[in-house]
């Protein structure tokens, strides 16, 4: 009689596409990488580069209308995609200033994005 429904993760803070190019140190070790998402409590990026779980990083970025921001953070999770990996990490420590601005970043209108393409029938 009842159907087994799929368990759906959901997080604390919601997040938005974030398709900026940002940079990562880590170990003595820096590199230029493309974001994927963004949000209040974390962002996520990918990269060709192993960083271990728990792996403590300095996280540089900039927000469209927004300023450059440099945050600590530490990796939570990783999905391996063919060519790259996508790391999740969270923000160790965010300043109001910087939880403000991604929250305004997060909740504006998805119509602002160049990131999706919307089909209208």
């Amino acid at each position: 009689m009842f159907k087994d429904k799929p368990v759906v993760s959901r997080r604390k803070f919601p997040r938005k596409l974030f398709r900026r190019s940002m940079s990562y140190m880590t170990a003595g070790k820096a590199e230029v990488v493309d974001g994927v998402e963004i949000g209040e409590g974390g962002i996520s990026f990918r990269s060709n580069a192993l960083i271990e779980f728990g792996q403590k990083l300095i996280i540089n970025f900039f927000l469209q209308d927004g300023d450059f921001f440099s945050v600590r953070a530490t990796l939570r999770s990783s999905q391996e995609v063919v060519g790259y990996t996508i790391y999740e990490i969270s923000f160790d420590e965010v300043s109001l200033a910087l939880k403000r601005q991604i929250r305004a970043y997060v909740a504006r209108n998805s119509s602002d994005q160049t990131d999706r393409k919307i089909i209208k029938n």
